[in-house]
């Protein structure tokens, strides 16, 4: 495996960026994505890169959140519909007539369990109740994430975006 490596001068300041399969040389190190040409190397990772890389990781827990496959109980029967970006697109193609209209049915893909899913006819009702619990549940994921973020800016060390974020690092 090739890495990035800093070759340091002797003040330990990044005079050159190399790569090589590792430091061979005393004064190579390691190049951490926080340092930069004429950076002096430090190999801790600095409270701004460490929160930028929770925000990051609570993005992608807060976009799996939002579109995730919502069950929605519609009287007898429980429906998963999918909420990815597309999805919703979709989805409001299909329920934008009967919004309109504030009648009739429409042919929409669902799914029956967590595994199978099918062409069902929905009525207005059904697809409005859907609609309302989808964009409860999005809203919630969006507040969920903002709230994580501004505790993420205002953390003062890793220990603490630690305890309002997990994030394992490998």
């Amino acid at each position: 495996m090739i890495y990035m490596i800093a070759v340091i001068n002797s003040e330990n300041v990044i005079i050159n960026i190399i790569d090589k399969e590792i430091p061979n040389a005393n004064n190579q190190r390691i190049l951490y994505p926080w340092l930069n040409l004429w950076d002096v190397y430090d190999s801790a990772e600095p409270l701004w890169y460490a929160k930028e890389r929770y925000i990051k990781a609570a993005g992608a827990e807060f976009a799996s959140r939002r579109d995730a496959v919502r069950f929605v109980e519609l009287g007898d029967v429980t429906y998963g519909f999918d909420c990815a970006v597309d999805d919703i697109t979709n989805f409001m193609a299909a329920f934008t007539p009967l919004l309109v209209n504030k009648t009739g049915t429409v042919f929409y893909k669902v799914w029956l369990n967590t595994m199978d899913k099918a062409v069902v006819e929905l009525n207005y009702e059904q697809m409005l109740a859907s609609y309302n619990e989808v964009r409860r549940s999005q809203l919630e994921a969006y507040a969920w994430y903002e709230e994580i973020k501004s505790k993420l800016l205002a953390s003062k060390d890793q220990e603490e975006l630690e305890a309002i974020f997990s994030v394992r690092r490998s």
